[in-house]
């Protein structure tokens, strides 16, 4: 069993998909990475997903529907995942890797301990094309820093 399943809602993403797919990998073999293109016919979508499943077939799945938006890409995502944790990233979205790579302990430390982790949260930065600042959102106001309730 995996680690994590990522799901990546895809809905001609080829310009930048990509770069979201590129950072997931480096979870190794711990993830599974479900390129989900919710039909895709403007661009080579469903192609730049099946060269990962090609390049990468232990950690990369293609999964190709009729286009039906981004929950129906996420429910599809979820009927195929089979890591212990559920994560979406959006297909314009990326990772930074030390942050990944910290998630990824934090997931693999919890895993199969009591309490059971039902969810963890994390501090993000929104980048919004063409904007000139990023917003780093943080949590530490409405919860203390690595914290875990029960």
């Amino acid at each position: 069993m995996k680690l994590l399943s990522i799901a990546i809602p895809c809905y001609n993403s080829a310009e930048y998909m990509c770069k979201c797919i590129d950072g997931l990998l480096a979870g190794g073999e711990e993830v599974e990475i479900l390129i989900v293109n919710d039909g895709s016919v403007k661009d080579n979508t469903a192609e730049i997903a099946d060269s990962y499943v090609a390049k990468y077939p232990t950690i990369c799945k293609a999964l190709h529907k009729e286009n039906g938006g981004h929950g129906s890409a996420v429910n599809m995502g979820l009927e195929h995942a089979t890591g212990m944790y559920f994560k979406v990233v959006d297909s314009d979205d990326w990772v930074d890797r030390e942050a990944y790579a910290k998630i990824l302990d934090t997931l693999r430390d919890m895993a199969g301990k009591e309490p059971v982790l039902d969810m963890l949260i994390s501090n993000f930065v929104y980048e919004k094309e063409g904007a000139k600042h990023k917003k780093v959102m943080h949590y530490h106001h409405m919860l203390p820093e690595n914290r875990m309730f029960t």
